[in-house]
C-alpha cells in the first residue's frame, strides 16, 4: 500500500489530486489481489489505471510546460516508458497462463515506479509552483 504524505505533494492541486486518485486505485488493486478477486476484475483495474495515468500524464506535462519546469523532458520520457510498461503488463495479465504472482509483481512494480517518479521527477513542480 502507498500512503499519501506531505513529502509526495507537488504543491500543484490538480497534480496532487491526480496522484491521490492513482494511489487510491493502486491500493484498491492491492486489496483485490489479496482477496483473490477474479482475473476480469484485476484486468479491469489495470486497464483503468493505464487510462487514468495517460490522462494524468497529459495534465502534468501541460502543467510542467506552463511553469517551465526543468524536469519536463525527463517527465515526458518517463511517462512514455510507463505507458509502454503498463500496456505490456496488461497483455501479460490477459494471457490465460497468467499466474496470480505475476499480478502481484506488476502491482509492486507500478507502486515503486509511481512513488519513485513522484519523489524524483514530479518534485520539480514543487519549486516551479512556489516561484509562481
Amino acid at each position: 500500500m502507498i500512503t499519501w504524505s506531505p513529502e509526495l505533494a507537488t504543491g500543484v492541486p490538480e497534480v496532487d489530486h491526480d496522484h491521490l486518485v492513482l494511489i487510491d486505485n493502486l491500493n484498491r488493486l492491492e486489496t483485490a489481489l489479496k482477496e483473490r478477486a477474479g482475473a476480469e476484475h484485476i484486468n479491469g483495474m489495470v486497464a483503468f489505471l493505464e487510462r487514468y495515468a495517460q490522462q494524468h500524464f497529459a495534465r502534468e506535462e501541460s502543467c510542467m510546460n506552463r511553469l517551465n519546469c526543468p524536469t519536463a523532458a525527463a517527465n515526458k520520457a518517463a511517462h512514455a516508458k510507463f505507458i509502454q510498461t503498463c500496456a505490456e503488463a496488461r497483455k501479460k495479465l490477459e494471457s490465460p497462463d497468467a499466474a496470480a504472482g505475476l499480478a502481484f509483481k506488476i502491482h509492486t512494480d507500478l507502486c515503486a515506479w509511481i512513488r519513485e517518479h513522484i519523489l524524483k521527477i514530479d518534485m520539480g513542480l514543487r519549486q516551479c509552483a512556489k516561484s509562481q
